[in-house]
């Protein structure tokens, strides 16, 4: 994967964390775990609210599990 799917919603541009892991190739628990730690530093060190980065979600995998996402 080369290219990133752009999600238009409620004119918010988003990527899907499953896409970013995959194009940085990273395990995406592995890259949910950095993102913590990114909104850690986001709201301990500056005025920028981590919530205009990072929008949890979630689906539902194959074996009917939620799993979460960013």
């Amino acid at each position: 994967m080369n290219n990133l799917t752009i999600i238009n919603q409620n004119n918010q541009f988003l990527v899907e964390s499953r896409e970013v892991a995959e194009l940085i190739e990273k395990k995406h628990d592995n890259l949910l775990r950095d993102i913590r730690e990114y909104k850690k530093i986001l709201e301990d060190s500056s005025n920028l609210r981590s919530q205009y980065f990072f929008i949890e979600s979630a689906y539902i995998n194959i074996q009917k599990e939620v799993i979460r996402c960013k």
